[in-house]
């Protein structure tokens, strides 16, 4: 697949202040009933842009779903579409103090997706009517008009999505902001082609649950820029709120702070997102919360970094990759390393990448070994002193799913990785998921929302889905390696759901 950088995108962005703080708003993240305030708690001088999370189920012919944890439970007379006085209250009075009012579609949890742009055309007039300038017999906000709309399309395949937001724009005269929430990897793979070939106004890449967190050692925003720059878009850098807000890729204020110095000097930069507003303004590790001290370090500027780049001066893209019957993983040219020789000198412990090679420090000296054919050598995401063998950042993928093995980290006797994986057809995970993969080198010892049976060269995971639907699935695993070996990724990865 090729993808064409059209005419069709335009010049956008000055919709947002510069140097802004997004939250969503909408999931109660962290699941106690005293986190999750109402919207308008938000609307202080710490946020600026605030993303009501989630039209979580869409299909053309059928009323939209919202859903927005213990927010709102009211529905429309024989309906299941929520109807929320309170917070259409709150929308005008977060508008009155010059906030920017985002309807988010999508989500992890629910259902959704088009199988033609002729769909995607349709639900434009309908999300107008409903919660824009338009008029519908059900409003779920009432006579209140969001400020634009957000996709963060976590599953149920690329289609429409671009054709989605050029409607939106038409319908609007151009007045309704539009933005996506697409993850690190490059392209995403649900919002790659509309992020070409639409229109939007900013992206809230999602940098956490992934390889290209800044958390690690391969954080690409360099890559987002390059490709923004020249279209006009603003590039948001999207953190979890908390270490609970996410999988993996939460990071401490100090480490923000430096981060966002490096960041915000790309001229892409527009600001920081946060998922979600219930961690980030609930996590006090910072005083008083991490909302205020990041919203305080945006809108100030931060000062300079004064331990170097964190970031490849040299953008690199992936390429997108082709379908297979299996997820088999899709190879890509790993990042150089630094080389080093057999017998040359070491530090007690050290593993290390030479090419494609890895190379182990015994008694003070590198002995390098060659990884499985098809695979090469690769640094923890969490750490460059630890290697395995794999394929990544590429993906696992067939028609269905696609599917991202992160590591984190590896000791010299344990493992800890996340698997993210995303619907890449409109039918969402069920409530049970087995996912089945050869690993015969990496015994489990734990699996987040679910149990494990190993036994010899297969692994089988039983997974609960947290969501009675769900598009996308991040599970943590956790595991040990063989005495004298190093970690060697599973070729394939199977989904049954």
């Amino acid at each position: 697949m090729v993808i064409v950088l059209l005419s069709l995108c335009q010049v956008h962005g000055a919709g947002f202040p510069a140097n802004a703080v997004a939250q969503y708003w909408g999931q109660n993240s962290a699941e106690s009933g005293s986190t999750q305030k109402n919207l308008a708690s938000y609307c202080d001088d710490s946020t600026d842009i605030l993303l009501l999370s989630f039209l979580n189920e869409f299909n053309v012919g059928d009323l939209p779903t919202l859903n927005f944890a213990d927010a709102c439970t009211t529905t429309f007379s024989g309906t299941k579409l929520l109807h929320c006085p309170s917070i259409a209250k709150d929308i005008k009075t977060c508008q009155s103090k010059g906030k920017k009012i985002l309807l988010s579609l999508g989500g992890a949890a629910g259902s959704y997706g088009f199988d033609s742009d002729d769909e995607a055309t349709t639900f434009a007039q309908t999300l107008y009517d409903m919660f824009g300038d338009g008029t519908h017999k059900y409003r779920p906000f009432d006579d209140a008009v969001v400020d634009g709309f957000d996709f963060d399309i976590e599953g149920g395949g690329s289609c429409g999505y671009g054709t989605l937001s050029r409607a939106l724009k038409s319908l609007s005269d151009g007045g309704l902001l539009i933005t996506g929430a697409p993850q690190c990897p490059f392209p995403d793979s649900m919002l790659g082609e509309a992020l070409n070939d639409g229109e939007f106004d900013a992206v809230f890449v999602q940098f956490y649950n992934n390889y290209c967190s800044p958390s690690g050692n391969k954080f690409n925003f360099d890559t987002w820029d390059h490709w923004a720059k020249n279209r006009g878009i603003k590039v948001f850098l999207g953190l979890p709120g908390s270490s609970t807000a996410a999988g993996s890729g939460y990071i401490p204020f100090d480490r923000i702070q430096k981060v966002v110095a490096e960041v915000e000097q790309y001229d892409s930069y527009g600001g920081v997102m946060f998922w979600d507003a219930s961690q980030s303004y609930g996590n006090t590790d910072e005083p008083p919360n991490l909302a205020s001290a990041v919203g305080d370090l945006v809108h100030d500027g931060a000062t300079p970094s004064s331990l170097g780049t964190l970031l490849d001066p040299s953008p690199t893209t992936s390429a997108p990759m082709t379908a297979a019957r299996s997820l088999t993983m899709q190879s890509s040219s790993p990042k150089p390393s630094d080389s080093v020789n057999s017998d040359d000198p070491c530090s007690s412990a050290d593993q290390k990448c030479s090419g494609t090679h890895f190379a182990t420090c015994s008694h003070h000296q590198w002995i390098l070994q060659p990884c499985p054919s098809g695979l090469t050598c690769v640094s923890t995401t969490n750490d460059d002193d630890n290697v395995y063998c794999g394929s990544s950042p590429s993906a696992y993928k067939n028609n269905r799913v696609q599917a991202h093995l992160t590591i984190l980290s590896t000791t010299n006797s344990t493992w800890a990785a996340i698997l993210n994986a995303r619907r890449t057809d409109p039918k969402p995970f069920g409530s049970h998921i087995v996912i089945q993969f050869p690993w015969p080198d990496a015994p489990l010892v734990s699996v987040q929302h679910g149990t494990f049976a190993q036994s010899l060269a297969n692994v089988v995971l039983q997974i609960k889905n947290p969501h009675r639907t769900a598009m996308a699935l991040v599970v943590r695993l956790t595991g040990t390696i063989l005495p004298s070996r190093v970690l060697i990724t599973p070729p394939s990865i199977h989904f049954y759901s």
